[in-house]
């Protein structure tokens, strides 16, 4: 159990005003003879607490804890002297204290004007219920109560004085420190968001902006939390080396007593809870968190959200740093991966024997498999054997990532990827744009020869060559064909005849050995083959004989090309860490460079095959 000195005591009983009238706001219990019903030494009533998010605090949750518990009025004049006073506390102890500010009649909203107008940002909740102020007195604003790690009231300020900030720091000081040796580590915090050497058309300021982080520390021991930190409107640091590719932002003074923590970072993210009580329960609920949609077309302003990368230390040690300034680095990394899609020219010619047969113009792109769901937190496991989905926990599965003992990042759906029918056919619950239900809905347009068009998508991995490419996420060009001509067969001469004037062409058209055809009654005068000339064939039947068709629509010969995303690490084929698929904090444009042959006239997918073509497109990667 804590001791404190017998003069530390004094200081605290000197600091004790109980007030017998009003301050600035009356209570509704006018004719109460009592005014303070907890003072100094008593254990702190039972209480609950609705944060600006819907979350819940209690007095049980804060056990623990050194906290302040704060009634006020923005109306009130005493109340508006001392808020500022708290603002600097807040700022100052917001790691190892927890402030609670609670109004005493007035709504969220009311509260949120004045404080923008009066420049605050510490936290503020709403009462439960109105008994809660007749729990602590009955009459009286401001009233501060300071609440030890017992929950026993250690001090109780209220207008007369109000407490100013020299007497409000020496009393937290003096809780904060242990049998009189200091346990404080000033701690500042270097946030590096670490950025790809790309070109000046392909960076977004944005991308890499932090304006609110939360940092949540965890004994290492226990697992317990332990305290929050909660930063707004950072700005960059003016030291960081490269501040158009690697940015750098620095947090300073956030005081925490000393002991080693696990530190968990998550920055840019509209809601985390406040009532936690151990790391897993983080990790839990903020976990599997889901983009409906699948893919975001931009980042917000405030920047993408991001988490402490799992190759960053997670681990601190602040025992040999008491009374000392201490800087922790992070490792920030954003949660999506940005896909940029382009072509190297606006048409590509086909030729065979240096002769010209057709054009493909891309003219449109969509991206399939597309995964809903996310792990806020990067979770590693080692792949020597395919089991199972483990349950995640550190030091295991969340933590330095390394090249040995096989270990892989993995996304939410990577033990789902087996090479069962039954188990691929659960992708359409958690896929947006699934390859199994392909449809020629929501293409994009391509952008113009030396443009790129980009979305932001989550991570969507897979190991193993008997994880199927239908699995892993991929990109269907839609194309138009322009052949420069098309045998058409002429009753009258039975012959066939050169076309060059599209408007003669049929709705249907055949490749065959580099030319175009426009009945298969056409290709058995050519060829010899003896094909149902009344028979509608699909594009699989017509491949046993070496035959492709295009279909007229919307003014154009349309083909299909499919394109899977690999991310690979090791050199050649061998398959590496994460070397299937796309991986956030990653950037990956993709250049069409060329065009080989035309594509499908449809998308059938087969996802139970091995090894799914990049048939025809040749695609530059960076």
């Amino acid at each position: 159990m804590k001791h404190y000195s017998s003069s530390y005591i004094a200081h605290l009983l000197m600091m004790l005003v109980v007030f017998m009238q009003t301050s600035c706001l009356n209570d509704d219990d006018q004719n109460s003879a009592s005014v303070n019903l907890v003072n100094v030494g008593d254990v702190v009533p039972e209480f609950m607490l609705i944060g600006a998010n819907g979350e819940t605090i209690s007095s049980s949750s804060l056990g623990g804890q050194v906290y302040l518990l704060n009634f006020f009025d923005t109306t009130c004049p005493d109340c508006q002297k001392e808020l500022p006073v708290l603002q600097r506390i807040y700022e100052k102890y917001k790691t190892s204290v927890t402030l609670l500010n609670v109004p005493r009649s007035q709504t969220r909203e009311e509260v949120n004007l004045y404080w923008d107008k009066a420049g605050l940002s510490m936290p503020v909740y709403m009462a439960s219920n109105k008994d809660l102020y007749y729990q602590f007195a009955t009459r009286g604003i401001p009233r501060t109560y300071v609440i030890d790690e017992k929950g026993v009231i250690q001090a109780v300020y209220t207008d007369s004085p109000i407490a100013d900030y020299n007497t409000l720091d020496g009393v937290l000081q003096g809780m904060l420190k242990g049998d009189g040796s200091e346990d404080i580590v000033d701690l500042s915090v270097r946030l590096n968001v670490a950025a790809p050497n790309l070109s000046e058309e392909d960076y977004f300021q944005n991308e890499y902006t932090v304006s609110h982080l939360e940092l949540f520390f965890f004994d290492a021991e226990t697992k317990k939390f332990v305290t929050k930190a909660v930063i707004n409107d950072l700005t960059q640091d003016e030291d960081s080396y490269d501040k158009q590719y690697d940015i750098s932002y620095i947090i300073r003074s956030l005081g925490i007593r000393v002991g080693i923590y696990n530190v968990f970072a998550i920055a840019n993210y509209d809601y985390s809870p406040i009532s936690i009580n151990n790391q897993d329960e983080l990790i839990n609920l903020t976990d599997n968190i889901t983009y409906q949609s699948g893919i975001e077309a931009n980042i917000p302003d405030k920047g993408p959200v991001m988490t402490n990368r799992a190759t960053s230390q997670l681990s601190i040690d602040l025992i040999p740093w008491a009374g000392k300034k201490y800087v922790m680095a992070i490792e920030l990394e954003r949660v999506l991966a940005k896909i940029q899609v382009g072509v190297a020219q606006n048409g590509f010619e086909l030729k065979h024997e240096d002769k010209k047969y057709a054009e493909v113009n891309l003219t449109n792109y969509k991206l399939v498999n597309l995964n809903k769901e996310y792990y806020l937190f990067q979770h590693k496991d080692v792949m020597s054997e395919l089991g199972s989905q483990p349950q995640f926990q550190l030091p295991n599965h969340f933590s330095n990532y390394t090249d040995e003992g096989n270990q892989y990042i993995v996304d939410p759906y990577f033990y789902r990827k087996t090479s069962s029918m039954s188990d691929a056919n659960k992708f359409a619950d958690h896929y947006v744009s699934w390859f199994g239900e392909f449809n020629t809905e929501n293409f994009a347009s391509m952008p113009a020869a030396g443009n790129h068009g980009y979305v932001y998508i989550l991570e969507n991995t897979s190991f193993r060559t008997s994880q199927k490419n239908g699995y892993s996420p991929g990109i269907v060009f839609k194309g138009a064909v322009s052949p420069v001509f098309v045998y058409l067969y002429d009753n009258k001469t039975k012959t066939l005849i050169e076309e060059q004037r599209p408007e003669y062409w049929p709705h249907t058209i055949y490749l065959y050995k580099y030319n175009f055809y426009g009945s298969i009654q056409a290709i058995n005068v050519a060829s010899g083959l003896m094909l149902d000339e009344l028979v509608t064939y699909t594009d699989s039947q017509l491949k046993n004989y070496g035959i492709k068709q295009c279909k007229f629509n919307m003014g154009v010969y349309e083909t299909y090309y499919t394109y899977w995303i690999r991310h690979r690490i090791n050199a050649g084929n061998q398959m590496g860490p994460m070397s299937y698929g796309v991986v956030r904090n990653n950037f990956y444009k993709l250049t069409v460079a060329g065009v080989s042959g035309i594509g499908d006239s449809e998308i059938v997918p087969d996802i139970m095959r091995d090894n799914y073509p990049n048939s025809y497109v040749d695609i530059e990667v960076n």
